[in-house]
């Protein structure tokens, strides 16, 4: 783990430790100044002060990386220096003050609370906003406002261009030299009840903004939708088959089919009894003598054992849901673009809401598998959920040498992968993909039906018993393999039924046992 994620994650959890004390004795949290006065400001840290609650205070000394009070809920910070990107990302209330610049995204996704920059702000700042204030008293840049849907961004310097690009609602004011605004925005002055309002709020910051103010809204008339392509996968597993030892092994003999997920070089994690990582929306209520066991993927309300999906709708109650889970599935589809160092920041502020041992995975599409490789080789991730549909549209079998080979590029083939199958997967699919390098399948155990039960008591059966007929059907292919234990399963285990199952997936090609020549360089 490199040293900046490591002072991170003390300074992060000694703040923790002291915010409930703090709170209930009305006191702020000074950071960066000795016991003396003396100054002893932070340097370089990411992902500080997440979630901070109401009532919460805290001053910090010192400039900062990426995702600096990101998610909070109702505190007050003010960060006397500068910072990165995202301050104060998907906050949902509270007050934020940072006393010189801050990077891009600031403020990005706020649904709540002020954000006030003494300074200057980079690109995209109030990107995706659907709520509060963002008030920037020096120069913001490109693309301010991108994509926002409601809320007030108070620019009282000037803007570079294209600010509102996207936009569906709320409104930009900028109070200086105003550039040309983006796509689906217009420009217009600022009325006198607006002038008015806008004075109002900014009177507790002392500043102001003349009568020739412009204000940048939504342009109904010239918006710029765009559709997502359908994201899909072609086929399933049906045209690979497992080719059966020549001795078959007893039925009641002991089978290992246990997988363990750790973090980094813990000797305990979490435990697997059955190769798949069940997807469901709660972890209410899922109690049985396999479910109680077995670890979930759920966006709400985790079991000890289950890991906590992490994407835009739950991100900013994380905090209280990841005090229980067993881990993250940091959800990469279902944020907006970061780049790695963004990742890591905000994968340290997430982490501080975890026992230092439990591990965190990312998720992501197929299509994308070489960039996740790389993050997985470069940065402290215990795992990667690969999903089969993507924007492409490749067939199935197609996808296992594409994980494969990216895997064996960046050198991550020995940790683990979890390949997410969006069919009605069976014991069957949990064997090949082992076999193709991904010891553990994630799946949602009603993909095949209308929906899940409406009760508790029922989903959990429902789940239990579906869990029980995988495990039944899993020993009995495993015997009639040969096979022990499931880290046995190599590519030779697999034969390609059809030519074009070959040809995409470089497996043996049933009857001919050996790849296509296409494939023998590889």
């Amino acid at each position: 783990m490199v040293d900046e994620v490591a002072k991170s994650l003390k300074l992060n959890r000694n703040l923790l430790n002291n915010i409930p004390k703090a709170i209930e004795l009305d006191r702020a949290i000074k950071i960066g100044w000795g016991a003396q006065g003396d100054a002893k400001p932070k340097e370089g840290e990411i992902g500080i002060a997440t979630h901070l609650p109401k009532g919460a205070r805290v001053r910090l000394l010192g400039n900062l990386g990426d995702f600096t009070a990101f998610c909070c809920k109702g505190g007050t910070f003010t960060l006397e220096g500068n910072t990165l990107g995202w301050f104060g990302a998907f906050s949902s209330d509270g007050r934020l003050v940072v006393e010189r610049d801050a990077g891009v995204r600031c403020g990005h996704g706020m649904t709540g609370g002020r954000l006030f920059c003494q300074g200057s702000v980079g690109d995209e700042a109030g990107a995706a906003l659907e709520g509060g204030v963002v008030i920037v008293r020096g120069h913001a840049g490109h693309r301010t406002g991108i994509g926002m849907s409601d809320g007030t961004i108070i620019i009282v310097g000037d803007c570079q261009a294209d600010a509102g690009q996207g936009m569906t609602g709320g409104r930009i004011v900028v109070d200086g030299r105003c550039l040309p605004e983006g796509e689906g925005a217009q420009q217009r002055n600022l009325t006198t009840s607006e002038y008015k309002e806008i004075n109002g709020l900014l009177k507790e910051h002392d500043l102001t903004v003349s009568e020739d103010a412009v204000v940048i809204e939504a342009d109904e008339s010239n918006a710029i939708p765009a559709i997502p392509p359908m994201q899909t996968v072609w086929g399933d597993f049906g045209d690979i088959g497992l080719i059966s030892g020549e001795i078959a092994i007893d039925p009641s003999n002991p089978i290992d089919v246990v997988t363990l997920i750790t973090r980094g070089e813990e000797e305990e994690g979490v435990v697997f009894p059955l190769p798949i990582l069940p997807e469901l929306v709660s972890g209410k209520g899922l109690v049985g003598s396999l479910l109680s066991k077995q670890p979930c993927m759920v966006d709400s309300d985790p079991r000890e054992i289950d890991f906590l999906r992490i994407g835009k709708s739950n991100i900013s109650n994380a905090d209280t849901a990841l005090a229980n889970a067993a881990g993250i599935v940091l959800d990469l589809d279902d944020l907006p673009p970061f780049h790695d160092g963004e990742i890591l920041a905000l994968m340290t502020g997430l982490r501080s809401h975890l026992d230092v041992d439990k591990p965190v995975l990312i998720a992501g599409r197929v299509d994308r598998v070489t960039n996740l490789h790389r993050m997985l080789r470069d940065q402290p991730i215990d795992g990667l959920l690969v999903r089969l549909t993507s924007g492409a549209g490749m067939t199935a079998p197609a996808a296992l040498p594409r994980i494969g080979l990216s895997a064996r590029d960046a050198g991550v083939s020995d940790t683990l992968h979890i390949l997410d199958i969006p069919w009605d997967a069976s014991a069957d699919d949990a064997a090949i993909a082992a076999a193709a390098g991904c010891g553990i399948i994630c799946a949602n155990p009603f993909s095949a039906e209308e929906g899940a039960p409406g009760t508790q008591k029922a989903r959990a059966e429902a789940v239990e018993n579906w869990l029980a007929e995988f495990g039944a059907t899993l020993r009995g292919r495993l015997t009639d393999l040969g096979i022990d234990a499931l880290e046995k399963l190599n590519r030779r285990h697999l034969r390609a039924l059809e030519h074009d199952t070959a040809a995409q997936s470089g497996l043996r090609l049933a009857g001919y046992d050996r790849p296509l020549p296409q494939w023998m360089g590889q």
